[in-house]
């Protein structure tokens, strides 16, 4: 297996590791779902931000965590660990609410929410082809979730709120370009577990039994692999031909909401689907190749650690890390382009210069 996939050019095995991670998303996208049901969503809201906090001081070898808070920016750092905490809390509860699909589709919306937040809240100037691709999604959300208020499912909402909260953390994640990567990504865990800890004290609940926590750690676990994954992925292919590539998460994610939850795909919610997986698909394909595209979700987490174009390029990379996610210089007037890739001696959170994990989140990793 390793041999041919040595065999293939670096673009399609990059494409390849993609689906695969992709794939490993929607796992953790289940686990949680099969935790959800049975365990409060606040605990394993807070076991998730726990395990991720924990994974993130480990990686970060002989620095130590006093290090990981030296910050210029400290409250951009807080609003961005809130956002990705919201979008992370949001997640879950939608998972314990609404079919598989549906929550992963409608918090797939995120680049069009960026297209639309870029240009009044940055100052960026958006391309023909992404509002075109905005309308196309924006049409694909009303058709899934539809034009009738008095029909309208109020939990649909908690997704599309993931998605906003994720479009918000990428923009944040532009800002803070100039910081270290290893301390952006800290502050979202180290935010996150302390909303979640607050959570968890203030809201009563049957705490898990061990098996439970046992789930729990392993979406921590899972969602690394996926991450892991990701990175590599991005190695090997051009980032504007692999993010499209994020949407068939949404195959998935339907087939895997039908074959373990018995979730039937209804006829809106595949057309829904379909349509903002076109509008994504347009909208990351009309950003300039040499710049790193938004996430199509939440699924691919924390972008702190890639080199990154504008904000709407700026989500995960997919996630979905924190997790998800998830900076040029076109934000400002006049401004230089800053690029947030390391040199060898900045290499963070990994043993070496090939281990830069995505640790941020899609709302289910860990």
């Amino acid at each position: 297996m390793r041999r041919g996939l040595a065999g293939l050019p670096p673009g399609r095995r990059g494409a390849l590791i993609f689906i695969v991670s992709g794939m490993v998303f929607v796992a953790t996208d289940s686990l949680t779902k099969s935790l959800v049901a049975n365990v409060p969503v606040v605990d394993v809201v807070f076991g998730r931000h726990v395990s991720y906090l924990v994974a993130l001081v480990l990686l970060a070898g002989r620095r130590s965590p006093g290090q990981l808070l030296v910050t210029r920016r400290l409250g951009v750092q807080v609003l961005r660990g809130l956002a990705m905490f919201g979008a992370t809390a949001s997640f879950f509860l939608a998972l314990s609410l609404l079919p598989l699909a549906e929550v992963s589709t409608l918090a797939s919306t995120t680049p069009l929410i960026v297209v639309g937040l870029a240009g009044p809240l940055l100052g960026e100037r958006i391309s023909g082809s992404s509002v075109i691709g905005a309308i196309v999604g924006f049409g694909g959300v009303v058709g899934l979730i539809g034009l009738d208020p008095s029909q309208l499912n109020p939990a649909v909402l908690i997704p599309l709120g993931t998605a906003a909260s994720y479009a918000l953390f990428s923009m944040l994640t532009r800002e803070l370009r100039a910081e270290d990567p290893s301390v952006t990504m800290f502050y979202s865990g180290l935010i996150g577990m302390i909303a979640s800890t607050i959570l968890f004290v203030a809201i009563p609940a049957t705490p898990p039994d061990s098996a439970h926590w046992a789930g729990i750690g392993l979406v921590g676990l899972s969602a690394l692999v996926g991450h892991r994954l990701l990175v590599a992925a991005y190695r090997l292919g051009r980032a504007s031909d692999l993010a499209p590539l994020a949407y068939l998460s949404l195959v998935w994610s339907f087939l895997t909401g039908g074959l373990l939850f018995h979730e039937p795909a209804q006829p809106r919610a595949i057309a829904g689907a379909l349509a903002i997986a076109a509008g994504g698909a347009i909208t990351l394909r009309a950003r300039p190749a040499e710049r790193e595209p938004v996430a199509a979700s939440v699924d691919y987490g924390d972008s702190a650690d890639l080199e990154a174009g504008s904000a709407s390029d700026q989500a995960e990379a997919n996630g979905r890390l924190d997790g998800h996610v998830v900076a040029g210089d076109s934000a400002r007037p006049g401004g230089s382009r800053a690029s947030t890739r390391r040199r060898p001696s900045e290499s963070t959170f990994s043993a070496d210069a090939d281990t830069q994990y995505q640790l941020g989140d899609h709302p289910e990793s860990g």
